[in-house]
């Protein structure tokens, strides 16, 4: 085991990688859906499970804690069991992940050490966790955002129906994806001037069209300006910590 006092970010970095990876970027909505129809009994829900625990023990390195990852391969699989008896809103999308993060911590703490804490600021090993860091965040702000933003403008979506032509196909989420990163990257390199261009072109285009398409579309920009800025000024004070 590393030394108590010590404090790996890049370790919990890894670890918050494998998740993002594991639930946004290889899980795909029809496995997704199956474990809503059929819950506890889709397969899908254990390969999800397996997949989530393989992406950890093997991002984190620490090959001789197997049986820890084989805990917390089971424990995703709970949390994600347990889910799929509930409803498919933001409500169990934001408890759904705050669960697997506090695992994901737990899971940090004994590989790194009870007093990781105390040791928070001084003992932050430097060694690639500027990459990981960017990384994360980056990942965070084009798949878990966007499912977010989804869920939390659902209410509405039915609401600007048939208000709208017929638009390209995932036309808005590459467009969501790619702003959020292009707000991440401003905010990171602090060209704030770039930010505010970027949303007059967008309060121009969106205005075009009927007043509730707009205002749906407008509620879901600035929902994916307000969480890109957010994730880069905590990962502007993180690397500011690290390089202190």
């Amino acid at each position: 085991m590393m030394d108590p006092g010590s404090l790996n970010i890049a370790l919990l970095a890894k670890l918050f990688l494998s998740h993002l990876l594991a639930d946004f970027v290889f899980q795909t909505r029809s496995m997704v859906d199956d474990r809503f129809e059929n819950k506890w009994r889709s397969g899908w829900l254990y390969i999800h499970g397996i997949i989530a625990g393989l992406l950890a023990y093997i991002l984190s390195g620490e090959f001789s804690y197997y049986l820890l990852f084989i805990a917390y391969t089971l424990s995703h699989i709970m949390i994600d069991g347990f889910k799929s008896t509930r409803k498919d809103d933001l409500k169990w999308f934001i408890l759904d992940q705050a669960a697997h993060i506090f695992t994901i911590l737990v899971v940090w703490l004994i590989l790194t050490g009870p007093l990781v804490v105390r040791t928070l600021i001084p003992a932050i090993s430097l060694s690639g966790t500027s990459a990981w860091i960017l990384l994360v965040a980056y990942v965070v702000v084009i798949w878990p955002s966007g499912i977010a933003i989804g869920k939390f403008t659902e209410p509405w979506h039915h609401d600007k129906d048939g208000e709208e032509g017929e638009g390209l196909l995932n036309a808005g989420l590459w467009i969501g994806r790619l702003e959020r990163f292009l707000l991440l990257t401003f905010v990171l390199l602090e060209q704030y001037q770039a930010i505010g261009l970027l949303v007059t072109a967008k309060s121009i285009f969106r205005f075009t069209t009927d007043r509730k398409v707009s205002e749906y579309i407008l509620i879901g920009t600035l929902l994916s300006f307000t969480i890109a800025v957010f994730v880069g000024l905590i990962v502007k004070w993180l690397l500011d910590v690290a390089w202190c």
